[in-house]
């Protein structure tokens, strides 16, 4: 397995009440953030610390973990589904790590985001958001990850 490590190529959004600052954002309406650290040539895919942050009038979520692995084909299929959902020519689009611990759905009706994480010896932690879905936000993902500097 050959893997090297990748300069950050940076994209910046204002997303929440600060400018976040990773290799790929998401857009509203959760603060999800990627930093490529390492890639594998072998299983084309990123190593990647990621950071989740969602603010609600009470109170803020957090979640953050490193040693996440998303393959690029799953990236390049996510952009590609969130097009055609636009025209109704699929009815979902996602975009998962390799473990499927982490997934971001859209749906024409709903946008969810839902972290699973298991570790042997301390127990399984689960968190969930969902929002309606509006044509115009996965018009801005669509933008934004297009602007996204991809090598493969």
């Amino acid at each position: 397995m050959q893997r090297h490590c990748v300069p950050h190529i940076l994209t910046r959004c204002q997303t929440l009440k600060e400018s976040m600052k990773y290799d790929i954002e998401f857009p509203n309406p959760f603060g999800f953030g990627v930093d490529i650290v390492d890639v594998d040539d072998h299983l084309p895919s990123l190593g990647c610390n990621i950071k989740l942050q969602l603010e609600l009038p009470r109170g803020v979520f957090s979640y953050s973990a490193s040693d996440v692995w998303f393959e690029y084909s799953v990236y390049d299929q996510f952009v590609a589904d969130l097009k055609l959902l636009l025209t109704g020519e699929v009815v979902e689009a996602e975009f998962y790590d390799i473990d499927r611990e982490i997934l971001y759905s859209f749906t024409k009706q709903k946008i969810s985001i839902s972290v699973q994480r298991i570790h042997s010896e301390k127990g399984t932690g689960y968190m969930e958001f969902k929002q309606d879905n509006d044509p115009e936000l996965i018009q801005q993902h669509i933008s934004h990850l297009e602007k996204f500097a991809k090598w493969w």
